[in-house]
C-alpha cells in the first residue's frame, strides 16, 4: 500500500509526511488511500492539472418510480452527482479545472465523465404503513486523455446503494429514497476516483511532470467516451461556455454500429489444430441515423491466430441502415503446445460521431498438429480462471443439484449432471465469493424428493435474510405435464408414473417467493419428456416461470426450453448448457469487458452459444431461455456473478 503514497503529493501538501508515518503503526489503510465516502480529506493528489469535462447526461441524471398510489415520481440528482464527481476528482489530481477559460497553467490532461445505466429496484404492492427494500444503481463511464490526445485510461463501472424506504398508509409519499441515491453516488464516484488514482499510465504521466501539456490556443482532444455527445464542462447556467475554435461534429448525425463474428474451424469441434483451415465471418451493421466513414476492424490476440488475419480489416463507409459482410480465411499458425488462445476484434471508425460496440473476444483451444484428438478440450472450464476471490458475497447462499442416475433403472441416465453441479458450486465459491459452508450440494442418492423439499423449504429459509442472494443450479431430468405444461424435476427416487414423487418448479418458485432474500438466480439444465398420457391426445408445451413471477427478484436461466434431451458436450466433459455457463463465468461472458460478469450478460452469452453449437455441431436445435430477458429493465439482470479484474 505504500506505493500509493506519491512522494510529490506528500511534499506538496506540507506536513502530512509525519502524520502518515505515525498512522502506519496503527493502520495500513490510512494515508494516501481513497477509502471513505465523503468524510476524510485524503486522496492521491497526482501532480497534474486536469480539465474535467462532464457530459450533459450528468446534469440530467434522474430516476423515475411509482409511489405508493401508483403515480409516477422523479428524483433528479444530476447536480448532486456533478458536485460529487468534481469533489472526488479534486482528490485524485492536484488541480481540476471545470472552466477552461479560467485556466492559467497548461492542461496536462482531460477527465471525461458520462452517466451510464440508472435503475431503481423498488416494488410497493399496496399503500400500507411499512418499509420496503430499495436498490439504486448508477453507472459511470469515464476516461483520462493526455493533452496530446492519447487515451491513458477508460473504464465503465456501476455502483449500488441499498436501504429501506418508508411508506405511510395515509400518504403516497415514499421516504428515504434520497439517502439510498446518495449512497449510490458516493460509491460510484469513490470507485471512479480509485480507478483513476491507481491507474499505472496516469501515475506515469504524473511522474513525467508537464511533458506534453497543452499550450494556449490548442484544440482539446475529443472525448473517448459517449461518442456523439457534447462533453461541455459543467459551469453555472449564467456563465457562457467558450466557443470552440475547431469545427464541431455535434451537428452531424451520429451512426450506431453493431457487429457480430463467427469463427468456423474445418473440423467444427472448437478445437483448433496447427495448420487447420479456419474462417472468420463478420457482419457489420449501421443502425443509423448517420453514416459511418472509414470503418475498420482491429485484430489482436494469440500469434497463431493473428498470423492468419491482417491486423486491420478495412470495412469502408457504411450508410445508415446498410450491412457489410467480410470473410477472412487462413490456416492456424505454429502451435508448440496445447494452450488456450484469445482472438479480439474491435471496431474503429474515422467519423467522430460513431457509437461503437464493445470488443468481441473469442476463447478457443489450440493444439499441436501431432497431438491426439482428445489431448485438450476447447476450454478447460474445470480449471478455475485467474482472478478468483475478487467478488465477496458473505451472505449469499448456493444450492447445486446434479442427478445423473436414478433408483428406477428405466429412467435414462443424464451424462455429466453430477459433475456439472459440482463444478458450478466450485465457481460460486472461487469466483462468486460464497462461503463453502453456505453452499449445499445434492447428488444422486442424496437428492431424494425429501432432500429437495428440506433444502428449499427448511434449510434455505434459515440461511437467507434480506441481504442474501440465492443461487440455484439443477442438472438432471424433468417431466412436463401433458395437460398443463408444468415442469417438474425427477429426484433420485422419482418416477414418471407417480406425480407425487416429483418436485415441481412451481413449488420451487413458491419457496423462493417466500424468502426474505434480496434476489435469486436459478439455473436449470434438464432433459425433458412428457408425462405418460393417452395416445392421440395433444401434449402441452413446457410452461416456464414468466409473467406470473416477480421479475425484479428472481431470474431463471433455462438451458433447454423444449421437450427433448439436453445436449452434452463430450469434448468439454459437461452438459452443453453447463459448459457455456462455466465458460461465461470464466470470462467469455464479460460482454462489456469491464471484468465483472453480470447475470444478464451470462445468460445472454450462454443462450447464444448453446443455440449456435446445437445447430452447427449436433444438427438440431436446443433453445435456452432467459427470464427476464434483455431490455425488460429488471435489476436482477445486473446482479454480479463473478469478478475477474
Amino acid at each position: 500500500m505504500l506505493v500509493r503514497l506519491h512522494p510529490i503529493a506528500v511534499w506538496r501538501r506540507g506536513q502530512p509526511l509525519v502524520a502518515c508515518v505515525g498512522l502506519l503503526f496503527l493502520s495500513l489503510a490510512g494515508c494516501g488511500l481513497f477509502s471513505n465516502r465523503d468524510g476524510a480529506h485524503i486522496g492521491y493528489y497526482l501532480p497534474l492539472t486536469v480539465q474535467l469535462r462532464q457530459a450533459p447526461t450528468v446534469a440530467a441524471a434522474q430516476l423515475t418510480y411509482q409511489d405508493a398510489c401508483g403515480q409516477p415520481q422523479t428524483v433528479a440528482f444530476g447536480q448532486q452527482l456533478a458536485e460529487s464527481i468534481t469533489r472526488k476528482s479534486g482528490r485524485v489530481f492536484e488541480k481540476v479545472v471545470t472552466d477552461p477559460g479560467s485556466a492559467h497553467a497548461p492542461i496536462d490532461g482531460y477527465e471525461d465523465v458520462s452517466v451510464g445505466l440508472i435503475d431503481l429496484d423498488l416494488f410497493i404492492p399496496r399503500k400500507a404503513t411499512r418499509s420496503h427494500t430499495a436498490t439504486v444503481a448508477i453507472g459511470l463511464d469515464f476516461a483520462y486523455t493526455a493533452a496530446d490526445g492519447a487515451v491513458l485510461f477508460s473504464k465503465k463501472l456501476q455502483a449500488m446503494g441499498t436501504g429501506d424506504v418508508d411508506v405511510q398508509q395515509s400518504s403516497c409519499e415514499v421516504k428515504g429514497l434520497d439517502k439510498i441515491v446518495k449512497e449510490a453516488i458516493a460509491k460510484a464516484t469513490d470507485g471512479m476516483a480509485e480507478q483513476l488514482g491507481t491507474s499505472v499510465k496516469i501515475r506515469q504521466a504524473a511522474g513525467a511532470g508537464h511533458v506534453g501539456a497543452s499550450s494556449p490556443g490548442m484544440v482539446p482532444p475529443p472525448s473517448p467516451i459517449a461518442p456523439g455527445t457534447s462533453m461541455a464542462p459543467m459551469v453555472p447556467a449564467a456563465v457562457p461556455v467558450p466557443s470552440a475554435t475547431a469545427p464541431s461534429a455535434v451537428d452531424e448525425l451520429p451512426a450506431t454500429l453493431m457487429f457480430r463474428a463467427i469463427i468456423r474451424d474445418e473440423n467444427r469441434n472448437q478445437l483448433l489444430h496447427e495448420g487447420e483451415h479456419v474462417s472468420v465471418e463478420i457482419e457489420v451493421k449501421n443502425e443509423g441515423p448517420g453514416a459511418a466513414a472509414g470503418v475498420e476492424i482491429i485484430v489482436s490476440g494469440n500469434a497463431a491466430l493473428v498470423e492468419m488475419i491482417p491486423g486491420v480489416l478495412s470495412v469502408g463507409d457504411i450508410p445508415a441502415g446498410d450491412v457489410k459482410h467480410l470473410s477472412v480465411d487462413g490456416k492456424v499458425g505454429p502451435v508448440a503446445e496445447a494452450t488456450q488462445a484469445e482472438l479480439v476484434l474491435a471496431l474503429h471508425a474515422k467519423s467522430p460521431t460513431v457509437r461503437l460496440p464493445s470488443v468481441k473476444k473469442f476463447l478457443v483451444a489450440l493444439k499441436p498438429a501431432n497431438a491426439p484428438e482428445a489431448f485438450a478440450m476447447p476450454v478447460d472450464v474445470d480449471q478455475l480462471p485467474e482472478g478468483s476471490g475478487k467478488l465477496k458475497q458473505p451472505k449469499a447462499v448456493g444450492i447445486a443439484i446434479g442427478i445423473e442416475q436414478f433408483r428406477d433403472n428405466g429412467i435414462p441416465r443424464v451424462k455429466y449432471a453430477q459433475h456439472d453441479a459440482d463444478v458450478v458450486a466450485k465457481y460460486w465459491h472461487a469466483l462468486g465469493g460464497i462461503p463453502l459452508e453456505r453452499i449445499r450440494r445434492l447428488f444422486d442418492s442424496r437428492a431424494l424428493k425429501s432432500d429437495l423439499a428440506e433444502t428449499f423449504e427448511d434449510w434455505l429459509p434459515r440461511q437467507a435474510d434480506a441481504t442474501s442472494v440465492v443461487y440455484v443450479f439443477i442438472a438432471g431430468r424433468g417431466l412436463v405435464d401433458s395437460a398443463t405444461g408444468a415442469v417438474s424435476v425427477i429426484p433420485f427416487d422419482g418416477t414418471a408414473a407417480s406425480p407425487s414423487r416429483l418436485y415441481s418448479l412451481r413449488r420451487l418458485q413458491e419457496a423462493l417467493n417466500k424468502l426474505p432474500a434480496q434476489r435469486a438466480i436459478v439455473m436449470i439444465d434438464l432433459s425433458l419428456e412428457h408425462t405418460p398420457g393417452e395416445e392421440g391426445t395433444s401434449q402441452a408445451a413446457p410452461v416456464w416461470p414468466q409473467e406470473e413471477q416477480d421479475k425484479q427478484r428472481i431470474m431463471w436461466m433455462v438451458g433447454n426450453r423444449g421437450v427433448q434431451d439436453a445436449h452434452h458436450f463430450d469434448l468439454g466433459q459437461h452438459g452443453l448448457f453447463a459448459y457455456q455457463l462455466l465458460k461465461g463465468l470464466g470470462g467469455a461472458g464479460d460482454v462489456d469487458s469491464d471484468g465483472t460478469i453480470l447475470a444478464g450478460e451470462l445468460c445472454t452469452y450462454a443462450k447464444g452459444q448453446v443455440a449456435k453449437m446445437a445447430r452447427e455441431r449436433f444438427g438440431n436445435e436446443q433453445q435456452p431461455l432467459c427470464v427476464p430477458g434483455p431490455g425488460q429493465g429488471a435489476m436482477i439482470r445486473l446482479q454480479p456473478l463473478a469478478k475477474l479484474k
